[in-house]
């Protein structure tokens, strides 16, 4: 994929979002949403995968960053949803706190409804820095959230040094968990030093009811996942539950 390829998305504004809600565990209200991107629709740079990685190869990386922040927070405001918006970013561009707020501050978007969520596409190098900014991106009423937990480089490393207000536990570590009972230990492992610190646990990749079944009987608060929505340009502002949602997954 060529570099005027990755041009044309970036300074053409042909970035989509899409959002997928996430829920109480208990009853399935919706909390807030994950924002994510997508590229051209039918184009080889439609998938976030390719999209990032030809940024990564053509070194623009922080730049489609940016203009992914900036599409999923101008959608997530258009279209008034209600809750939380969970926006994913690096480290490298969650240390550039004063371009963060004053984007949002630009689309009206009152910072304690955006949970940053960081994700560990690289290694984070200066845990002091990153702290002095969570805690300056707080006096705005941001949140942080740790993606993906289990899967990066130190994601509990970042737990310890970060005290983020939600931790995302990686869909491996969900996916048949109501028939392992490892994976059971390893989220009640995780409710524990949440309960602890005050963290609040989100289960993602749920897809089945039995899955949704034994996270809530394991004291995961949290839920997101193709069982409860899809991701979808237009989301849902409520969730079907029971008999309704069996017959929507299926």
């Amino acid at each position: 994929m060529t570099n005027d390829s990755l041009d044309d998305i970036l300074r053409g504004g042909r970035l989509a979002a899409v959002f997928q809600p996430i829920a109480a565990s208990r009853d399935l209200d919706i909390v807030g949403y994950e924002g994510l991107i997508r590229g051209p629709a039918g184009s080889p740079l439609e998938m976030p995968a390719a999209l990032f990685a030809a940024a990564r190869a053509a070194g623009r990386q922080a730049e489609l960053e940016r203009a992914c922040l900036r599409t999923v927070w101008s959608r997530f405001a258009a279209l008034a949803l209600p809750g939380r918006l969970f926006a994913n970013t690096s480290a490298a561009t969650l240390l550039a706190p004063r371009a963060l707020i004053g984007e949002l501050a630009g689309l009206g978007i009152d910072g304690s409804r955006v949970a940053i969520e960081l994700t560990e596409e690289q290694a984070v190098g200066d845990y002091a820095r990153l702290r002095r900014v969570a805690r300056r991106l707080g006096r705005h009423g941001f949140t942080l959230a740790i993606d993906d937990l289990g899967a990066g480089f130190a994601s509990l490393r970042l737990w310890l040094e970060l005290r983020p207000a939600w931790v995302k536990i990686d869909m491996v570590f969900v996916r048949g968990i109501d028939r392992d009972p490892v994976r059971q230990a390893f989220l009640a492992a995780i409710r524990d030093i949440a309960r602890a610190c005050g963290t609040q646990v989100i289960a993602e990749g749920v897809e089945t009811a039995a899955e949704l079944a034994k996270v809530r009987e394991l004291g995961i608060d949290h839920v997101q996942g193709y069982y409860l929505a899809r991701p979808a340009c237009v989301p849902p502002r409520a969730l079907l539950t029971g008999g309704d949602a069996e017959r929507r997954a299926a």
